[in-house]
């Protein structure tokens, strides 16, 4: 896909339509003319061609805004008729039709022979983003060997480039682009990138061939409309941010940006919160607990190399938000005393850009040994008021971390993983499960569990939820969740549950 860049300080991206005009707008898009009821309870959409037993692990990534179509990537190999080839792929599956298609495709169609990991989809499920490093995803823009953002059109069934710069000078192969988020209307896409050539004023800088990765990633957002890219991650000083910058979620009108950096120049020295502690001894290289599973936020070369000598492979970051429209960079991952905590990878803001929703290392050891245990908090950006979410019932306390948190477009309901063992009376599971937190009872219930309400025998991580938290998809190793009764699984399989319960709106 071929773009230009240029200037868009003073352009306004997207209009004020906010998320639930925008998923009413969008929803019917890819929808077939026949609809089919959703089904209801507990079911695993990972399954195999005519219901065979998948041969490998999957992982929970993603749900349309309306519940109907759920994202997942999977080491299987028979889930769709069309034989994979190698590594890790992506896929939708359709929880009206139980229809699953592989979504990781070359523009022509055909079976990649690299790897994904990260993926994303829109409001209505017509498009998702991924990243790959398999060549010739669309023909003539990849360096062999190299990661780079792509975007599947369900409906046209092409495939274009996201990552790709105006003049394509940068043929480093160890600079990557990877970690998409898009919004509502699949328009605006944000990723991660070490590439020097995304947008004019930035390119030059040397090759990074001399070592097998660099930890000078950015996040930019591209408009595909316009096909003009921003750099998003830029300090007052007009560089690019002077350390590693992940994990982008924007909101469903692409005016919000949410990511995580180590970087020091993004903020005015005046205007950036203390750091608290344990962030201020440390803690983006300290021994956090985090959920079994998820694949680490940092780019698939710098993840191999982690076992080279006098490298600390970073686990937590201060979490911002960035205005699209003014291009402001404001702190959002403050703990309740206001000083700024360093948060786990798996930040995020809500749908419409308002909470910001993180998980603070906190000392006292953990449930596995670890020094560090994490908790949640959600912040109102607009109010500035910050609230911990995960302490647990009141008088007790834990020291199971709690993390990959979601919130519904309503901002009430917030359903996240733990290994918390006091978040709800009764019965403890003994590892982690998936929970949810309504925002304005301040009460906690377990999601992950049999049809007959008995705990789930696995560990249960990842959930994403839809708009109205009508329905969740999360991982699991359980193996009675969907009435079946078997015996704990050896790999994760992925899980959607219908709760019966929609939002009906924030407190405002």
């Amino acid at each position: 896909m071929a773009r230009s860049t240029r200037t868009t300080g003073n352009r306004r991206l997207v209009g004020g339509a906010g998320i639930l005009a925008a998923v009413a707008v969008l929803a019917t898009t890819a929808a077939p003319a026949q609809a089919h009821p959703a089904p209801r309870g507990t079911v695993q959409i990972s399954v195999g061609v005519n219901g065979a037993a998948p041969d490998n692990q999957s992982f929970s990534k993603g749900i349309s805004a309306d519940g109907r179509y759920a994202l997942f990537t999977s080491w299987a190999t028979n889930l769709v008729s069309q034989p994979a080839k190698s590594g890790r792929d992506a896929y939708v599956r359709d929880l009206r039709t139980g229809r699953t298609e592989r979504i990781n495709l070359a523009d022509d169609g055909s079976v990649l022979d690299g790897f994904t990991d990260y993926v994303a989809i829109n409001a209505d499920g017509r498009y998702v983003a991924f990243e790959s490093d398999a060549v010739n995803v669309v023909p003539g823009t990849q360096v062999q060997g190299r990661d780079e953002v792509y975007l599947r059109d369900r409906k046209t069934g092409r495939t274009e480039l996201i990552s790709g710069g105006p003049t394509s000078t940068d043929t480093d192969r160890f600079h990557a682009s990877y970690a998409p988020s898009v919004s509502a209307n699949g328009r605006y896409v944000a990723f991660v990138s070490s590439r020097t050539d995304l947008v004019p004023d930035l390119q030059g800088g040397g090759p990074s061939l001399a070592r097998p990765y660099t930890w000078d990633y950015n996040i930019y957002v591209t408009d595909r409309r316009t096909g003009t890219t921003r750099l998003v991650t830029r300090g007052v000083d007009g560089k690019p941010g002077d350390s590693m910058s992940l994990n982008p979620t924007i909101s469903a009108d692409g005016r919000t940006i949410g990511f995580t950096s180590l970087a020091g120049n993004l903020l005015p020295a005046g205007q950036t919160p203390a750091l608290t502690a344990p962030a201020a001894e440390g803690a983006a290289t300290a021994d956090v607990e985090t959920a079994p599973g998820i694949p680490p936020a940092l780019p698939r070369g710098a993840r191999e190399n982690q076992a080279q000598p006098n490298l600390s492979r970073p686990t937590t970051g201060a979490y911002y938000t960035y205005d699209v429209e003014s291009g402001r960079i404001s702190a959002a991952s403050l703990d309740l005393d206001g000083n700024l905590g360093y948060a786990s990878f798996d930040a995020t803001i809500s749908p419409d850009g308002r909470r910001a929703v993180y998980a603070l290392p906190e000392p006292g050891g953990s449930t596995n040994g670890h020094r560090y245990h994490t908790v949640l908090y959600v912040r109102d950006l607009r109010k500035g008021t910050v609230t911990k979410i995960s302490g647990g019932l009141p008088g007790t306390a834990s020291v199971g971390s709690s993390d990959h948190a979601r919130i519904t477009a309503d901002n009430r309901w917030v359903y996240f993983a733990s290994a918390a063992d006091n978040l709800v009376a009764g019965p403890q599971h003994p590892g982690w499960d998936v929970y949810r937190h309504d925002l304005r009872t301040g009460r906690d219930e377990r999601i992950a569990t049999a049809p007959d309400g008995s705990l789930g025998n696995g560990s249960s991580i990842d959930p994403v939820v839809d708009a109205d938290g009508d329905t969740v998809v999360f991982g699991s190793t359980s193996g009675n969740l969907a009435g079946a009764g078997g015996p704990e699984n050896t790999d994760y399989q992925v899980f959607a549950r219908t709760t019966g319960h929609h939002g009906d709106g924030d407190d405002d």
